[in-house]
Formats: C-alpha cells, sequence, structure tokens
C-alpha cells in the first residue's frame, strides 16, 4: 500500500497601483489545497487506486475545486509494460458572488498504456 498526500497554504499581499485616487492599495490573499493518493497492489501484476484533491481557486475568491478519482491497473509482462484505466470527476463549488453559477462537474475517463524499452532488473513472473 502506498500512501502519499500534501497540504498546501499560500498567504500573499498584493500591492497595485489606484491611478484614480493615485494612491498604493494592498489586498491580502489567502488560498490552500491539498491531495491524498492511495495505491494498493494486492498481486505482483494488479493495482488499484484513489485519489482526492480539493485547492481554492485562485483567479476567483471563494471557489473552491474539488475532484475525485479512482483508477485500476494491469502489468502484462513486467513493470516496464503497463495499462491504467483512469476515472476523474472535479467540480467547482458556488460561487461566493451570486452572479456566477457553478459549472456542470467534468468527468474524464483515461487509458494509459505505459511501454518502456532498456535496461532493467530480472524478470520476476
Amino acid at each position: 500500500l502506498l500512501v502519499q498526500g500534501e497540504y498546501l497554504q499560500q498567504d500573499r499581499d498584493n500591492a497595485d497601483w489606484d491611478g484614480i485616487n493615485a494612491v498604493y492599495t494592498r489586498e491580502r490573499t489567502k488560498r490552500s489545497g491539498g491531495y491524498l493518493f492511495a495505491d494498493y497492489n494486492w498481486k505482483q501484476r494488479y493495482n488499484v487506486g484513489a485519489s482526492v484533491e480539493s485547492y481554492d481557486d485562485p483567479d476567483s475568491p471563494g471557489d473552491t475545486f474539488t475532484g475525485f478519482g479512482a483508477f485500476a491497473g494491469l502489468a502484462l509482462m513486467e513493470e516496464t509494460t503497463a495499462f491504467r484505466l483512469d476515472w476523474k470527476r472535479t467540480s467547482r463549488s458556488e460561487s461566493a458572488a451570486p452572479s456566477v453559477p457553478a459549472d456542470d462537474p467534468i468527468q474524464s475517463l483515461t487509458l494509459r498504456v505505459i511501454f518502456s524499452m532498456g535496461p532493467h532488473k530480472a524478470h520476476q513472473f
């Protein structure tokens, strides 16, 4: 079982020039986000896993993106030839501004084929 996770936080001051009032302005930006990923190899050739991520939209205060995913993988001969089927669902929360509705969730399905040649360790299959 492989588990990975990460959490990031941004705390930034944005300086700008207000030409109408001829003054400098300062705005504080606070954003955060993170992910959690798990991959389980129950046999030498097979693995499954899942992921979850969430982060604040850097361009739109009050909006949060959230994603959920799952995958299943198969290694036919060795680790240099692998197939993985990934599913992911990403959605955006309702905006703080009532005039900006949330988008429909984005669903994606990806088939990954990884093939590499070159030096590798001895076969275990």
